[in-house]
């Protein structure tokens, strides 16, 4: 088969793996939030962090933020389950875990590839393939773990940067009944991605760290199962800090037009908490959804 053919073939099969999952009806799928919190050191809660299970097998982690081992491990989950890990940029309270998973999967039974994927670098951040070679690589700061991307180890890392754009969307179909897909969101000069994944029929979006001044989030996040946004900053927050994050009014904006079945609002900071209770109030009175506020080890069933 020529090559051409065979790009045709891979590219059917990914399209047709999106088609089937979505076909499904969503059943059996639960979202449990790990971590609520942000970078603070005094909010009392995890960082940002989010475990996908079906079936309560746990298949996908959206984030590791600081503390997301530990939550992980107050879940019950299983390392050698999961599918994939995928980050919405690199930030320390989305991905400063990392290393805990890979160093603590040596005490499990995992026996297969795991996905790594995340954002494309710039002059600011690293990529995501740098961060992790950063980490684990063989000049890495966590060097004794290199045996996992090399390869070397029971499995391995297929770790990829994706940089998708409104020509290009990134999708990329894991298993029969599990396929993701990033688009490119606005963290001020922060490479950053929001996530959907698409599993056993349910769509669930996660924004990430966003501003939403490039206003594509709403048409990816239509109609989705649950959408999970950020509540880092107040209404009257700081024009620096407007400039990396949705404030609580354009958040109300986006889930009204996106209209998902379960809004989760998330990724809260003390900035935010104060007038926590305030923004609830309104949220639920303009939404037909459902509308959940996050707190670390909560289970949510879809």
């Amino acid at each position: 088969m020529s090559n051409v053919k065979q790009g045709l073939a891979a590219t059917a099969l990914i399209i047709a793996s999106f088609s089937s999952i979505g076909a499904q009806q969503c059943s059996d799928v639960s979202l449990q939030i790990l971590g609520s919190g942000g970078p603070e050191l005094d909010d009392g809660r995890a960082a940002t962090s989010y475990l996908i299970l079906h079936e309560n097998k746990a298949r996908v982690l959206v984030d590791v933020g600081s503390g997301a081992s530990i939550g992980f491990d107050k879940a019950g989950a299983k390392f050698s389950d999961v599918d994939a890990i995928l980050l919405s940029h690199l930030h320390t309270d989305h991905a400063g875990d990392l290393p805990s998973f890979i160093k603590g999967s040596y005490f499990t039974s995992r026996d297969k590839t795991l996905a790594i994927f995340g954002p494309q670098g710039n002059r600011v951040m690293a990529s995501t393939n740098e961060y992790t070679q950063a980490l684990l690589g063989k000049q890495g700061a966590f060097r004794y773990l290199s045996d996992y991307v090399e390869g070397n180890e029971n499995y391995k890392l297929d770790i990829r940067s994706v940089a998708p754009t409104k020509q290009n969307e990134f999708k990329q179909s894991l298993q029969s009944d599990l396929a993701v897909n990033a688009m490119t969101v606005n963290h001020g000069p922060i490479p950053a991605l929001a996530w959907k994944v698409s599993i056993a029929g349910c769509e669930l979006v996660f924004a990430g760290d966003m501003t939403n001044k490039l206003g594509t989030f709403t048409d990816f996040a239509k109609n989705a199962d649950v959408v999970v946004m950020h509540n880092a900053i107040d209404e009257n927050a700081s024009d620096g800090a407007k400039n990396l994050h949705i404030t609580p009014s354009q958040i109300t904006k986006v889930l009204i037009e996106a209209a998902p079945k379960t809004a989760v609002l998330s990724h809260f900071m003390n900035r935010s908490l104060k007038n926590q209770q305030l923004f609830k109030k309104s949220l639920i009175k303009s939404l037909k959804s459902n509308v959940v506020f996050a707190e670390d080890g909560l289970k949510i069933n879809l």
